[in-house]
């Protein structure tokens, strides 16, 4: 049996409602509010998750074992995470907490850390969670 998460964390443009939705090319078995700590950054046309001290917001989305190789496949295309030098962000796993709970997922932290000079870190909203605000062109 694998101890690789077969959850995901996104935060940005892969959210339901989002303009990247439609890149996840299996179907999850749940979406559920999730959390992690991290410190998020609006670079304009999509977030960015590093590591710090904050409540970051997000889904987990919950895929079946035999969906996660594709699935990760896919959204490494998508979120330029090929395990090179020159990628925008790079999969690693996190502790999500869950209305019931906690979970390991997958998630993607932005690897060119320089971007970070030009980006808005976004505050925590009044129930201290830091969200990115975007939604999908209508």
């Amino acid at each position: 049996m694998s101890s690789e998460p077969t959850a995901i964390f996104v935060y940005g443009t892969l959210k339901r409602g989002q303009e990247r939705e439609r890149c996840w090319p299996r179907r999850p078995v749940a979406i559920e509010p999730a959390t992690v700590r991290g410190a998020l950054f609006d670079l304009g046309p999509y977030p960015a998750l590093v590591e710090g001290d904050d409540t970051v917001g997000g889904e987990l989305w919950q895929f079946a074992p035999v969906d996660m190789p594709p699935t990760l496949a896919a959204l490494d295309q998508v979120e330029g995470s090929a395990g090179k030098p020159n990628d925008l962000y790079r999969r690693v796993i996190v502790h999500c907490q869950k209305a019931e709970g906690t979970a390991s997922a997958w998630t993607y932290l932005l690897a060119r850390t320089s971007l970070l000079r030009s980006a808005r870190r976004m505050a925590p909203d009044a129930s201290g969670v830091c969200v990115w605000p975007h939604h999908s062109p209508s």
